[in-house]
């Protein structure tokens, strides 16, 4: 079994933690095990795409063919998918064809009844984004109605920038009230001195401060202390 895992991809340093969590492959059929790693190969899955899927998912053989074959056409026929932006997807949040699937739905149900997405925006954002498909709702909800109803942002715009619900909402709001203070919270990439989602989101605070904000670190700091 050991070689197994290690012939599979799984490193000697990467064993011990596999086997903690999931020590009970020990009782499983070798045999069934690969017929599961050839069904994955027939899928068009490389070696190096199993092994990052078996560390990051380490229940993944420990379920039937007929589990993994379902679990891919949910997603494919679900989100409407191609086959190879499925694979994609699975390659990159495995945990997709090992965990309950009553999140996805609901998210699912959220994003178009809830927050007004289209199917093809859905797929875009959750291309770009897996663990949306898997986030919390309320999170999900509570991000979305900063966004989209304070600051005044779009659904094309946010669509564009799904990195905005992978961050920590008291995030966005520090930045926006700071870049709102100073009057220059502008979201619209039509108008001037249009600020980024992405990067509102992502750059480290002296590139904010310096680059959107044109402010000095020490400012926004004193701002903060203000909310």
């Amino acid at each position: 079994m050991l070689l197994f895992l290690k012939d599979l991809g799984i490193e000697d340093t990467q064993l011990g933690p596999f086997l903690t969590k999931n020590y009970a492959i020990f009782s499983e059929d070798l045999e069934n095990l690969k017929t599961r790693v050839a069904y994955l190969q027939s899928k068009n899955f490389s070696k190096a795409d199993i092994a990052q899927m078996v560390r990051n998912a380490p229940f993944l053989l420990s379920f039937s063919v007929e589990r993994l074959d379902n679990r891919l056409g949910f997603f494919q026929k679900e989100l409407k998918l191609s086959v190879k932006k499925t694979r994609d997807l699975v390659i990159r949040l495995p945990r997709l064809l090992t965990g309950s699937l009553e999140p996805v739905k609901e998210n699912m149900k959220v994003f178009r009844l809830e927050l007004g997405f289209q199917q093809n925006e859905i797929q875009h954002m959750i291309t770009k984004i897996p663990k949306m498909l898997t986030a919390n709702k309320r999170k999900l909800t509570e991000t979305f109605d900063y966004v989209h109803n304070v600051m005044r942002v779009p659904h094309h715009v946010i669509v564009r920038f799904p990195q905005v619900f992978n961050t920590r909402l008291f995030k966005v709001k520090e930045r926006h009230l700071f870049l709102d203070y100073l009057g220059r919270a502008q979201y619209d990439p039509t108008e001037p001195n249009y600020i980024s989602l992405d990067k509102l989101v992502s750059v480290p605070d002296g590139i904010f401060c310096e680059g959107m904000a044109k402010a000095s670190i020490q400012d926004f700091e004193k701002f903060l202390k203000t909310l």
